[in-house]
């Protein structure tokens, strides 16, 4: 192909939103060019690495990438006793991140994309012929690269360039997260220990997890109301309660945003100043309560392959508005999406440590326990509608002692006034469940 036409699409970042769908749009005959800022792909994590087992079900990732396997989670909370749960089967891997983006990025190459890393997208225009001028500054060169494209897909990441300079919508409600991998700490190699404290990491948790041979000391809360390596000196001593910590050594730091506000509202343009489209994090499609952004990116890129292939192929005008409605209907994305923003409007009520005393004392009791394994461990993202909903709805109603304490947990959240912010609508309100017109 003559190498002055223009891509059919460029790609900012070579994520997991990003990558997916190139590979996707290269199989479906599109000439495709990913920009990612790293020097190398996957050189700088952002992300702790937790899939969900039904990832699998997607793409079938080498287990030399899983580095541990998990099946039981343990929790403590302020004035309460230790919650653990868990299964015989697994639910949860500790991913090698940079080993897996790094394989799907050979993966999107073999299928003809190409890849230029250290390339920082900058800005992109439409000219007068519909072909958008896209700018980047590449490392060591000075000035800037612009390559022409028939579309752009912005899978940047939470703070999305892309999104800013082409007024698409932005991620406003966000968690600031740091993460240590530290050496000298022994845990047992299937279990996440998190500790729930309001002062330490308002609106999420500290956690300590096993990663490959070594562990990961973390912290995540909302942005702007602490201090995350302040927090992470405090977890040495609050996990050195559970485990040996005095060996501890810090090998690597990492840090980042996630994005809590679900999923965004408007991420596509196609009109006289760009044919554009955000995926993954730059959308907004992460977990609001968990974090878990690499199922849902992974669902919509290889979705919206084929819908930016028609439009930029076939000259079709529907096919991304289609891809936009029908995407909360595929893999359960929608509900879960709608579950986790249930539930990070009940985190962002909890205003001090009897709040979570309150809100995770439910799980302490029999029923609770029972409650929890199934949601976490038990329940397929594809099925969450018919599972959770069902579940929860049967014990709101029931007569139990049980019932009557989860109907008064939840009266107790819906008076909560904790640290709301713009992003954060009435909890349950009928229509304000997402701020997505279709989740």
């Amino acid at each position: 192909m003559n190498a002055q036409q223009p891509y059919d699409v460029v790609v900012v970042g070579a994520s997991f939103a990003g990558l997916s769908f190139a590979s996707a749009a290269a199989v479906q005959g599109m000439r495709v060019l990913v920009l990612e800022r790293d020097p190398v792909v996957g050189g700088v994590v952002r992300t702790t690495g937790v899939l969900f087992s039904d990832v699998l079900t997607l793409i079938d990732v080498p287990s030399r990438y899983l580095m541990n396997a998990v099946n039981r989670l343990i929790l403590h909370v302020p004035n309460q006793p230790m919650i653990s749960v868990g299964s015989a089967s697994y639910r949860f891997f500790m991913a090698d991140v940079t080993g897996m983006l790094q394989w799907m990025a050979e993966g999107a190459q073999d299928h003809g994309v190409e890849i230029r890393c250290g390339s920082t997208f900058t800005d992109a225009t439409m000219a007068t012929d519909g072909v958008m001028s896209v700018a980047y500054t590449a490392k060591g060169s000075s000035g800037a690269t612009t390559v022409a494209a028939r579309f752009l897909i912005g899978a940047d990441g939470a703070q999305s360039q892309v999104a800013r300079k082409l007024g698409l919508d932005t991620n406003a409600n966000m968690l600031a997260g740091a993460e240590w991998l530290i050496e000298g700490v022994t845990v047992p190699s299937d279990t996440f220990r998190l500790v729930m404290n309001q002062t330490l990491a308002p609106g999420y948790c500290l956690w300590l997890a096993p990663h490959g041979n070594i562990t990961a000391l973390g912290v995540a809360g909302h942005a702007g109301t602490f201090k995350p390596n302040v927090s992470l000196e405090a977890a040495r001593a609050i996990f050195g309660q559970y485990v040996d910590m005095s060996q501890m050594r810090i090998v690597q730091r990492k840090g980042g945003v996630i994005p809590v506000g679900n999923a965004l509202r408007r991420v596509h343009r196609d009109d006289a100043g760009a044919r554009v489209l955000l995926l993954g994090d730059a959308a907004g499609l992460c977990g609001a309560a968990t974090g878990g952004g690499i199922y849902p990116a992974l669902v919509a890129g290889r979705l919206a392959a084929g819908a930016v292939a028609n439009t930029v192929l076939n000259g079709s005008t529907r096919a991304v508005p289609i891809y936009l409605r029908d995407l909360p209907r595929t893999s359960g994305l929608g509900d879960y999406l709608r579950i986790e923003g249930w539930l990070r409007r009940a985190m962002d009520r909890t205003a001090s440590d009897a709040d979570l005393a309150a809100f995770y004392g439910v799980f302490t009791a029999a029923q609770g326990e029972a409650l929890l394994r199934r949601i976490l461990f038990e329940t397929p993202i594809v099925s969450m509608n018919t599972e959770i909903f069902g579940l929860v709805r049967r014990l709101f109603t029931q007569g139990s002692l049980y019932g009557a304490t989860l109907r008064a947990l939840w009266q107790r959240i819906a008076a909560w006034r904790g640290p709301q912010t713009a992003a954060s609508p009435p909890l349950l309100a009928e229509g304000n469940a997402n701020p997505h017109p279709h989740f």
